[in-house]
């Protein structure tokens, strides 16, 4: 050893009694926090939909008009005179001949008769709006309550109703042997002749022609749609970023000795080289912000025909030609007579033959028959109907409208009169037809009937009655105010880590001087638990007021940690356990700022025991534990 030591540069000027160490000058180091960003700072947005607001309109669904009634024509009765019986002669004192003949009466006129032919009625389908449309939430659901609505399922009609024709009997008195002259030699010859005499002028009926109708479907916007805003959230990516904790340094260090070297001493013949000690880095994973978050607008609706809007429809019955009337006329009636001539007068004294008359009943129309409308009124229906009493809140869905079908009983065809001729009744009478002789001719007077016929007073006329139009309430969905975004800055996220900077280069060899304590093992009383490598907060404690303070009173000088253990286990188990409980404590130095190349750890195991507990020998406690020990000492370059 001696010969190694003079083989050196020794410290100038030693003093007796202490103890050197050859060591490098310490490096100078400070410890810098370094700032990374790890998350980039982005945006965030809270999107509220678009709210709506219900209006009402009023339409048109049915045009005003007017309805007729007709009031008839009056009628009244006028008396005429018609001649039955020509003026003749007859023959006085020579007496007539007779002969029997046949002849027909009417004993009722002919007349009208009416059948009805009732209104066809069909059934169409309907649809009857059954729930009305409302919403539909996810969180507060929509109040509904239910309502009773009447609706027609038949419509109303008017069907006719026979007024069956009105008569009366009146007596009529016709002559069956006409007033002649009597001749006394040669009688006259009589004949007969068909007379048409009036019972009805004629005059006008009026009649309603129906307004014609037309319906028309018309459109609205029934629901807007407000816009939408659709959130593209930032997107992100992974990186990674190397951030040098420690820069590269350099020390000394002592080279191989030279194979032709013949010196003893294993210091010599060997060179000392300055070895560069690569720099260390750390790489930390940050989050790089690719695209920042957004907002995209998905546009409504608020015309009809785009999408996303809602149509509604109605029903318009619009006027196509009002009500009217139209003038028929009512042919004039007339009736047949037979009325008695005289062919041949008669060629003698004229004898007054007196007529022979007969009476008979006749039947005739005093009112021909007709027919008034009644109307039946429409059939209704009382239906259960679900509307929406308060509209749900948060999201809100449409929920479409629920139809139901209905059938309902309308007018196919209107009914109508059909009229048939009712013909007239004959009946046969016994006429005489006189032949008066031929002698002194006296003339008869010929006869007059009064006959009674209808004449029109006052001509038919219409009345008009304004019908009113016909509205309904609509109702549409219009947007109060387009959907909104609320943004949110989300900061960036910071990672501070701790990087050491050379403040001052060392590595010069030189000597240092050091209390001879510390050159030998001193202990670090660590009372480790058995089996354990895991430093308690006491024996943290103990390494800061002991071990620290001695290391940072010596800069430059390595330090080995030595730690121990007792017999009990096998060697190996005891050699690895010995060795991680001084890697602990070099772990724990280095946290705290010392410089891990000025430490060596050393396990021992159970190789340097203390005292005599080794394999086989039965000790106590207290003296395996005094085997069980760390200890630390100062060494030289």
């Amino acid at each position: 050893m001696g010969g190694s030591i003079f083989a050196q540069d020794l410290p100038t000027n030693p003093e007796p009694g202490k103890c050197y160490v050859r060591c490098k000058t310490p490096e100078e180091w400070k410890t810098e926090d370094v700032t990374i960003e790890v998350a980039p700072s982005y945006s965030t947005y809270k999107t509220h939909p678009s709210q709506y607001k219900t209006e009402t309109e009023t339409v048109v669904v049915k045009d005003a008009y007017q309805k007729l009634s007709v009031v008839p024509a009056k009628y009244g009765t006028e008396t005429y005179q018609i001649e039955t019986v020509a003026p003749s002669k007859k023959i006085k004192k020579v007496a007539a001949s007779y002969s029997k003949a046949y002849t027909e009466v009417q004993v009722k006129e002919p007349a009208k008769s009416l059948s009805i032919v009732p209104a066809k009625l069909g059934t169409e389908t309907f649809e009857v709006e059954v729930k009305g449309p409302g919403k539909k939430v996810e969180v507060i659901p929509a109040k509904y309550k239910t309502v009773t609505e009447t609706i027609v399922v038949q419509d109303a009609y008017t069907k006719l109703v026979k007024v069956p024709a009105q008569y009366k009997t009146v007596t009529e008195t016709v002559v069956v042997q006409p007033a002649s002259y009597r001749y006394k030699y040669t009688p006259a010859k009589f004949g007969s002749e068909t007379v048409t005499i009036p019972t009805f002028d004629g005059g006008k009926k009026m009649r309603i022609v129906p307004s014609q109708w037309k319906t028309e479907t018309f459109s609205y916007l029934k629901s807007e749609k407000g816009s939408k805003l659709k959130v593209v959230p930032a997107s992100f990516s992974k990186d990674y970023q190397t951030i040098e904790i420690a820069p590269k340094t350099a020390k000394w260090q002592l080279g191989a000795k030279s194979p032709d070297c013949e010196s003893p001493d294993p210091n010599d013949c060997r060179v000392w080289c300055f070895k560069e000690t690569p720099a260390k880095y750390v790489t930390v994973a940050v989050t790089k912000l690719d695209s920042d978050a957004h907002v995209e607008t998905i546009p409504g609706c608020k015309t009809m025909g785009e999408k996303g809007c809602v149509t509604g429809t109605y029903k318009k019955s619009t006027l196509v030609a009002p009500e009217s009337t139209t003038m028929i006329d009512v042919p004039a009636t007339t009736k047949t007579i037979k009325k008695v001539v005289m062919v041949s007068p008669p060629m003698a004294e004229k004898v007054m033959v007196p007529e022979v008359t007969k009476t008979y009943k006749k039947v005739v129309m005093v009112t021909p028959p007709s027919t008034k409308e009644v109307t039946i009124p429409a059939v209704t229906k009382t239906i259960k109907k679900v509307v929406m009493v308060e509209e749900p809140k948060v999201i809100i869905k449409d929920i479409p409208a629920v139809t139901k079908t209905y059938k309902k009983t309308v007018m196919v065809e209107a009914p109508k009169a059909i009229v048939h001729d009712i013909p007239g009744k004959t009946k046969k009478l016994a006429v005489t037809n006189v032949t008066p002789p031929s002698y002194e001719l006296i003339d008869v007077p010929g006869k007059t009937q009064t006959f009674k016929k209808t004449v029109m007073v006052e001509a038919p006329k219409a009345i008009a009655k304004d019908i009113p139009a016909k509205t309904a309430v609509i109702k549409k969905t219009v947007v109060s105010k387009e959907a909104w975004a609320d943004s949110n800055n989300i900061p960036a996220k910071y990672k501070t880590i701790k990087k050491q900077v050379l403040v001052k280069k060392g590595g010069l060899t030189q000597w240092r001087m050091i209390d001879c304590k510390l050159v030998t093992y001193n202990p670090l009383p660590i009372n480790w638990p058995l089996g354990s490598a895991t430093l308690t907060p006491k024996a943290k404690s103990l390494i800061d007021s002991k071990l620290i303070p001695a290391i940072n009173a010596n800069p430059g000088v390595k330090v080995e940690i030595a730690s121990h253990t007792d017999a009990r286990g096998s060697a190996s188990s005891n050699q690895a356990l010995s060795e991680r409980r001084a890697q602990a404590v070099v772990r724990y130095l280095v946290s705290k700022g010392i410089p891990k190349d000025r430490l060596v750890a050393k396990g021992y195991g159970e190789t340097k025991l203390l005292n005599n507990c080794h394999d086989g020998v039965k000790c106590t406690e207290a003296q395996h534990r005094v085997n069980r020990r760390t200890e630390f000492r100062m060494l030289s370059e």
